[in-house]
Parts: structure tokens; C-alpha cells; sequence
């Protein structure tokens, strides 16, 4: 299988791996299935929405205050608010998002047509 490690999937798993927080723990408390969480940290066909991915985070920064700054860190910038970025950070930003949820609009459209 074709493996697309993006910055997302790349900088969750790290930030994981600093924090050592099981991927159980945040299955547990995010509502991601352990399953659906492995794909999205391996770049096996793991993409995810917003959604999951605020979840997931949500659920990683109530075992340790310090994970939405290190997962920041590893997307490769310091937390900002809007106001404080850029228009070239605001565009990157935005293009991330889309094809983000670009993506997991395929993926939930090829999960519809299976069922």
C-alpha cells in the first residue's frame, strides 16, 4: 500500500512520541477508533477531517498541556493567533486546511458508497 506521510500525520506522531501518550489514550478520549488513528499516523490511507483531527488533539492536550504546542513545533512554526500571522501563514494555513478537508471528503465519499 502507498504510504503519504504528510505534515499532519508526521507531526501528530512526533508529538505523540515526545509527549509519550499512547495512541490508546487518545483513541480512548478523542472517539477516533485505535484503527483510524494507526492509518493517520502511518500515511496508510489515514487521512483525516478536521474534526478528528481537533479531537485527537483536544484529547492529547487533556493528558498533557503541552501537546497542541509541540505539534505546532513540529508543523514547523510557533503558535500564533490569527492576528499575529502572516498572509503568506494565513494562505499556507488555509491550503493545508483545504486539502485536508478535500480529503476527507473522498475518503467519507468512498466509505458511503461501501455501505
Amino acid at each position: 500500500m502507498f504510504t503519504k506521510i504528510s505534515p499532519l500525520n508526521e507531526a501528530f506522531d512526533k508529538m505523540l512520541k515526545e509527549l509519550k501518550i499512547t495512541a490508546q489514550d487518545v483513541s480512548d478520549r478523542s472517539g477516533v477508533s485505535p484503527s483510524r488513528l494507526s492509518q493517520f499516523r502511518s500515511g496508510n490511507g489515514g487521512d483525516i477531517g478536521v474534526r478528528s483531527l481537533d479531537a485527537l488533539l483536544n484529547a492529547a492536550q487533556s493528558i498533557d498541556f503541552r501537546a497542541i504546542e509541540i505539534f505546532t513545533k513540529y508543523l514547523g512554526g510557533s503558535i500564533k493567533s490569527l492576528d499575529e500571522m502572516t498572509m503568506a501563514e494565513k494562505g499556507e494555513l488555509m491550503i493545508a486546511l483545504g486539502k485536508s478537508i478535500q480529503t476527507s471528503k473522498n475518503t467519507d465519499s468512498k466509505s458511503t458508497k461501501t455501505t
